[in-house]
């Protein structure tokens, strides 16, 4: 898919060259004609330009030089400025001198027979879609002293196999990489904190990735699409899987997530088809939609305490998975969050007070499936929505009971009992209340929560 805003900038670009349509003066080195702009009149220094958008003539192998005169004064050239080889699809190579500072803004955009390019050493500065849609460019390195690698700098160069990223550079931009089809593996440099929206989008080759310990946010895409990815450790200090980080990366097997995880956006790993065990970090609070949409190997899951809610179509199509357990925490569960989850066969639920349901969110599930909930609240679930119809395999209790009595009711003669029975020290592991393994006071607290209506 075309970036559109890539696009639009571009064509302002365009338009602003042709209404310029300008260059100061052209000079001929080794048979080419080479257009010249004066950037530093003092400085005596200049930038390489077009002729104008309509007539580009560079083609083929095309050398610029360290120095060029004009007028009986010598300029050093130390820029390739905006659009100078834009679309020049016949060109095939460049060699350019060591006193090039700075590549500008989509200058080689759309060059569809460069095959390769060595960027001087001094190099700093390489501006946006500098080098989009070279399709053919097949190696190019990125000087020591560059420390951004600007948006859509190599955009859909497909044949691009490998690259090294220097230790210097502190910002990926967004689109950075994307639909570079033939990268097999990156290394990211100590130093980036993000990983911007799409930037490794589309790399189909794309097998390992190397994260840096200094990361804390894996952007929107980031990884959509890299089908062949298999190896990814995602470091401590990460805080924020956003959108669609990982969405269609089907080769990967297992992911241990970082416990500095706080959440984790809609659609992060849909369609990771191969995905067969991945934990919820503890602080997470929201399960997104379509978070795990379609992950058909993941066979297990654990819902941590935080998580309030299920988001619609969460899990649905995770045709492996076989049991799945809900914190005390969660109050819902969106629209067909585990629909279509044919093997799932059993739901274990901590919540004592029944969660509320979306639609359908367990249809088309095993009918061997049988739900357990706390001691006490069967009745309250089917009540609910969550009733045999559904959960075929039958519904039973776990763990202590409220009704510490045994009346049928559970109300402020329970907690009479229980005092009673904790100071004479006559009170059994049934009713530990809080789950906490020791029978005291707080096991009164969770018992007088629970007729209050507090205890979920």
């Amino acid at each position: 898919m075309k970036n559109i805003r890539f696009l639009l900038l571009s064509a302002l670009a365009l338009t602003a060259n042709i209404s310029a349509s300008a260059y100061n003066f052209s000079a001929t080195y080794n048979g080419t004609t080479i257009y010249y702009n004066i950037t530093n009149s003092a400085n005596k220094t200049v930038s390489v330009t077009c002729k104008d958008y309509y007539y580009n003539s560079y083609s083929g192998a095309v050398t610029i030089p360290k120095t060029v005169t004009n007028n009986s004064i010598t300029y050093t050239v130390t820029a390739i400025g905006e659009t100078a080889f834009y679309e020049c699809s016949n060109l095939t190579s460049i060699t350019l001198p060591e006193s090039i500072i700075s590549i500008g803004y989509v200058s080689f955009y759309n060059c569809t027979s460069l095959n390769s390019i060595v960027l001087p050493r001094n190099v700093t500065s390489i501006g946006e879609g500098a080098f989009a849609n070279c399709s053919k460019l097949t190696s190019i390195n990125i000087p020591n002293g560059v420390t951004c690698i600007a948006a859509n700098t190599f955009y859909c160069c497909s044949s691009l196999s490998s690259i090294t990223i220097p230790s210097g550079v502190t910002d990926i931009g967004k689109e950075a990489f994307y639909g570079c089809s033939s990268i097999s593996s990156i290394n990211i440099p100590s130093g980036i904190t993000k990983i911007n929206e799409r930037t490794f989008t589309n790399c189909y080759k794309l097998e390992k990735v190397v994260l840096p310990s200094s990361l804390s946010i894996i952007g929107k895409e980031a990884f959509y699409g890299c089908n062949n990815l298999k190896t990814i450790n995602i470091p401590e200090g990460v805080t924020s899987i956003e959108t669609g980080a990982f969405r269609g990366c089907s080769s990967i097997v297992s992911l241990v997530l970082p416990e500095s995880i706080t959440e984790i956006k809609d659609y992060a790993f849909f369609g990771c088809s191969s995905l067969s065990s991945i934990n919820i970090p503890s602080k997470i609070t929201k399960l997104e939609d379509s978070v795990f949409y379609n992950c058909r190997s993941l066979t297990q899951i654990t819902i941590p305490e935080n998580v309030t809610s299920i988001g619609d179509y969460a899990f649905r199509g995770c045709t492996s998975l076989i049991s799945i357990t809900i914190s005390k925490g969660v109050t819902s569960i969106g629209n067909y969050s585990f629909y279509a989850c044919s093997n799932l066969t059993e739901v274990i639920s901590y919540a004592r007070k029944p969660i509320s349901l979306g639609s359908d969110p367990f249809g088309s599930i095993s009918e061997e499936c049988t739900l357990s909930v706390p001691s006490g609240s069967k009745d309250a679930y089917s009540e609910a929505g969550w009733t045999t119809s559904i959960f075929k395999g039958g519904i039973k209790e776990f763990g202590p009971s409220a009704d510490v009595n045994r009346d049928g009711a559970i109300n402020v003669s329970d907690v009479t009992l229980l005092v009673s029975l904790i100071l004479n020290g006559e009170g059994t592991i049934d009713y530990d209340l809080n789950g906490d393994g020791i029978l005291n006071v707080s096991d009164i607290t969770a018992l007088v929560n629970i007729i209050l209506g507090n205890e979920e």
